[in-house]
């Protein structure tokens, strides 16, 4: 069985040169993957109902932010938060 940091390098390693879409911006869900995989060189967009309460956030964390079906357009792999 993996441990946590095994698993951390897992998850970057097969993200590593592809573009992530976290879809939600949750405090403790979507905005600590999004903020992680960021740290550690991953490109990642924000996808978010249009009015969405934490659409400046994400904004001003430096994240791009699209609509939903726009920023899984954009990505290879999508995670929903």
């Amino acid at each position: 069985m993996m441990n946590d940091k095994e698993f951390e390098e897992l998850i970057l390693k097969c993200y590593r040169g592809r573009t992530v879409a976290i879809l939600g911006y949750q405090e403790h869900e979507g905005r600590q993957r999004a903020g992680f995989l960021k740290k550690h060189g991953i490109d990642v967009v924000i996808g978010l109902r249009l009015g969405d309460e934490y659409w400046e956030q994400a904004e001003r964390d430096g994240f791009t932010v699209l609509p939903v079906w726009e920023a899984a357009e954009q990505a290879q792999v999508a995670q929903v938060w």
